[in-house]
């Protein structure tokens, strides 16, 4: 069987300058052969026309690393050393995980946004490194509610790290679950899946293992924020982290602990004044 021919790309190094790379040559590394981590794909669509607006790669964020080195080597008494979103926003029913549920039960299921990863003029996208996380400040959050329309049952399974805003009698909610069950695909570079007998095929054909996950943005998420405070014209999103956690029942509802990012991507501004516009967004993730 012919090879498929390694497709070849082009993106930005940390200082701006262009980097080319082979779709071959970085299929899966660490850090260590691939400075942004994992190799992944994103792609940004609009979520009513199906228009592809932004594809990119992600970076893994230090707890990322972190994580995925401990889970593989199942590495004990050590601990994450970064701060957690919920102690620096002030999440309410904050517990602090010290055992098993730090190793075993953390994972990534929900995502947040961000403001701080494009100029206001949308003209440049900033690098990401992998000691800036998307600050508390610059976060938007999804839902911002005024007191007595607080979410449902049923809406409190979607979004997730509530925090009272006092000075405005809100409920602001800072993440969202994935909009289904991460998908595992075992296949060939040429999209063909393999089965048991990979190590007795014959072709040259890469084999990897990708996971994808599909996130939205509808039109019901951001804009009251923006609304209730700086103003519609202003309402905008710049990046995205997915984000470790593990969880607990407090009262009947379910809270997303110990919030960290796992990997972070910054790309122009895209704007929420429509107020018809949503997104839709498709993470791969080769290993």
């Amino acid at each position: 069987m012919k090879r498929a021919q390694a497709k070849e790309g082009f993106g930005f190094n940390e200082d701006f300058t262009i980097s080319k790379f082979s779709s071959e040559k970085h299929m899966m590394h660490l850090e260590d052969g691939n400075k942004n981590g994992l190799r992944t794909k994103v792609t940004v669509k609009d979520k009513n026309t199906g228009e592809v607006l932004f594809r990119g790669h992600n970076k893994t964020m230090i707890p990322g690393s972190e994580f995925m080195a401990m889970r593989l080597f199942r590495i004990k008494n050590e601990k994450f050393i970064t701060p957690t979103y919920n102690t620096q926003i002030g999440l309410e029913n904050t517990v602090v995980g010290t055992g098993n549920e730090m190793t075993m039960n953390y994972h990534t299921q929900i995502f947040c946004l961000g403001k701080d990863g494009c100029n206001r003029e949308s003209a440049i996208w900033y690098p990401v490194t992998n000691k800036r996380w998307i600050t508390p400040e610059n976060l938007v959050p999804f839902q911002y509610v005024p007191y007595e329309k607080d979410l449902n049952e049923t809406e409190r399974t979607v979004y997730f790290g509530r925090k009272k805003i006092t000075s405005s009698n809100h409920f602001a909610y800072y993440f969202k679950k994935f909009d289904s069950d991460p998908v595992l695909k075992r296949q060939f570079e040429d999209g063909t899946p393999f089965t048991a007998s990979v190590y007795e095929d014959g072709s040259e054909l890469t084999a990897q293992v990708e996971v994808t996950n599909s996130l939205t943005v509808t039109k019901d998420d951001g804009r009251d924020y923006f609304i209730n405070t700086t103003g519609i014209n202003d309402a905008r999103f710049n990046s995205i982290e997915l984000c470790l956690a593990w969880t607990n029942v407090i009262g009947g509802y379910t809270y997303y602990q110990d919030i960290r990012p796992a990997t972070r991507i910054n790309f122009p501004n895209k704007y929420l004044n429509d107020l018809n516009a949503e997104f839709e967004i498709e993470y791969s993730l080769y290993f």
